[in-house]
């Protein structure tokens, strides 16, 4: 089910380009965008995604990252591969997808999109570790508990990396920019401002927590406060 979703996003309409390499132009023929929004939308993704790779994700920096656009009322920011490339063996390609209406006229904030970009980037820094025959656990995305685990780990990368304080500003202008009933999924599958706070502060006194919990994804903010008060951690 997995894979399908992938080729059903990557079919969504949008124009893509290569952030590190000259623009195909074959390609940005093949996915013309509709409007100036779109156009616009994926020239600034493109140029803050190299930025944050040549700062923050040095592994990416030949990793071919394509920019498509996507329209949601809750998400601004997603991550796939190619299913193509996936199915094929041939080197992977990988996709961000922009929502345009992040920077429209209720613009969240630069940090912000920065950040959620480095939690993309955390994602695609994900599928490159893995081999294809592992990346089809990803089917296990089907379930909540397994998707809360890996939004997680992806916020806890983007935190290690510096991103702490734009991906908690990001988190406060979400949720006051999608539908009310959504709030609740992004709470249980992302870290709220307050639990990423509590990550910083706590880090910042025990660098240990950390990569503790990298290995063991906390999924509420007791799971963060039990292990904080721990006195092994230094």
């Amino acid at each position: 089910m997995i894979l399908f979703a992938f080729a059903e996003l990557a079919a969504a309409k949008s124009s893509f380009a290569a952030p590190h390499y000259p623009v195909n132009t074959e390609h940005v023929r093949e996915y013309a965008c509709s409007n100036d929004e779109q156009k616009s939308a994926i020239t600034e993704s493109e140029k803050l995604i190299a930025e944050i790779i040549k700062k923050s994700y040095p592994e990416l920096a030949q990793t071919n990252i394509f920019v498509k656009t996507f329209d949601s009322p809750s998400d601004y920011f997603r991550s796939r591969f190619f299913l193509k490339w996936f199915l094929t063996f041939q080197k992977t390609r990988y996709i961000i997808f922009v929502n345009p209406r992040v920077f429209g006229s209720n613009q969240s904030p630069p940090e912000a999109i920065r950040a959620i970009i480095a939690h993309e980037l955390a994602h695609i820094a994900y599928y490159r570790r893995h081999n294809r025959f592992e990346l089809c656990g990803l089917v296990a995305l089907e379930s909540k508990s397994f998707t809360a685990r890996f939004e997680r780990g992806a916020d806890l990368e983007a935190i290690k990396r510096g991103y702490g304080a734009g991906l908690k500003v990001y988190r406060e202008w979400l949720y006051r920019n999608i539908p009310a009933d959504k709030i609740a999924d992004k709470k249980r599958d992302y870290f709220s401002p307050e639990e990423i706070e509590l990550i910083q502060n706590a880090v910042a006194s025990k660098p240990a927590l950390m990569n503790f919990w990298q290995r063991n994804v906390p999924r509420n903010i007791a799971a963060l406060k039990s292990a904080n008060s721990d006195k092994t951690f230094k």
